[in-house]
């Protein structure tokens, strides 16, 4: 791939930290084999990164997996954000550390997204998923976000709230929409949980209700149009899955779950022609804010070698946000952003994609990246907190 210089075409996630005070049921901070790694990014290190990407980035994410409010130096990376001239940059979080002085930082900085996560609007729901966060304090937090701007007298950052959906929290989602609404939420972002081995959440898995989970989704886009809320959400779920009985755990593509990356009816001869591969891929790709414009047709499953890096505490990068191979592919405590972008392990991973030689971790992608939700692998149980590295190739 040539070298881009004279365009912002990437998307840029950076954890700061690897840390969060809460313990949700279906994320890997729960897992019993995870622990929290004390490295903290900031100082020169952030200002190295920030001088090496910011300036290509057309959309910078200060999160990924971790919450940013407990990085000492999110005030600095918002700074260096507007230095820079990012057009877009946002984070996500769980607003329990939220306070005046971090929402008057971000209002100064002129950052013009933010994101909630959010998985339940009774008091049950919240706190039996997010466990041990309690439903009225995170919603005084919250109100935070409202109350600063208001004085302030500043109409950003417009608010977004994300929800991993899951059979605790399906029949919550249409009711959602509107309780976000009345609190000044302008966007909502629905993803389906991935299951991650050794969690016990298997059953959680809308995979074993999918009819419910298509005709709800249904019913909540219908009032998302009638409030005229920005609304994402998945494809329909596959209603096959489960024809056999509740599914506890699914097969891997290698064992016949067919790839994730690619919908059950798509000829991979055929690739490029495919209508409904290229309906799926210019969706996700408006999903994840990549810098491709939609097309006719795709000659490859997945753009984020192309368009996307993703930052750890420690300097090192992954391709994207799912990957859960734990390979790393470079590190700008040593690296440039061209010595990582055009060595061989991109350069490898691309060539993968393009010709549909799917590594593992590419073959069974989550439900909350690129894989579809109407393919088995997409819901593969994974062990994603065992850190073993694992081949590149």
């Amino acid at each position: 791939m040539p070298f881009q210089h004279d365009r912002r075409f990437l998307r840029v996630k950076l954890d700061m930290v690897t840390r969060c005070q809460i313990r949700c049921v279906m994320c890997h901070f729960a897992h019993p084999e995870f622990r929290e790694n004390p490295v903290t990014m900031g100082g020169e290190l952030l200002e190295r990164v920030a001088a090496e990407l910011f300036p290509r980035a057309h959309d910078v994410v200060l999160s990924s997996s971790a919450e940013p409010l407990l990085a000492p130096d999110l005030p600095r990376a918002l700074e260096l954000c507007k230095k820079y001239g990012v057009p877009n940059f946002h984070f996500s979080t769980n607003a329990l550390a939220m306070t005046d002085t971090i929402m008057d930082t971000v209002i100064d900085s002129g950052m013009p997204l933010i994101t909630v996560s959010c998985d339940g609007i009774t008091k049950e729901t919240f706190e039996k998923i997010r466990r041990p966060a309690k439903w009225e304090p995170f919603l005084r937090r919250f109100d935070i976000i409202n109350e600063r701007k208001k004085a302030r007298g500043s109409a950003k950052p417009d608010i977004s709230v994300t929800c991993v959906l899951m059979r605790s929290n399906i029949r919550e989602v249409p009711e959602m929409i509107r309780f976000w609404h009345a609190r000044g939420v302008k966007y909502m972002n629905f993803v389906h949980m991935a299951v991650i081995g050794g969690l016990g959440i298997e059953d959680e898995s809308l995979m074993n209700d999918a009819k419910l989970c298509n005709s709800t989704m249904a019913e909540a886009r219908r009032i998302a149009d009638e409030l005229k809320m920005g609304v994402t959400m998945p494809i329909p779920i596959a209603e096959t899955f489960a024809d056999h009985g509740n599914v506890t755990d699914q097969q891997r593509s290698d064992e016949g779950g067919g790839f994730a990356l690619i919908a059950p009816s798509a000829n991979l001869d055929d690739l490029s022609d495919s209508q409904e591969v290229a309906d799926y891929l210019n969706h996700k790709n408006r999903e994840f804010l990549l810098a491709v414009k939609p097309k006719r047709y795709h000659n490859r499953p997945c753009y984020f070698p192309w368009r996307y890096i993703h930052v750890n505490p420690d300097g090192t990068v992954f391709p994207c946000g799912c990957w859960f191979e734990f390979t790393t592919f470079g590190d700008f405590k040593t690296q440039t952003f061209r010595e990582i972008w055009t060595g061989p392990k991109f350069t490898e991973l691309r060539r993968q994609l393009y010709n549909m030689e799917l590594r593992d971790v590419c073959a069974n992608c989550s439900v909350a990246n690129m894989g579809r939700p109407d393919v088995k692998a997409s819901f593969s149980h994974r062990a994603k907190v065992r850190r073993a590295q694992r081949s590149a190739t």
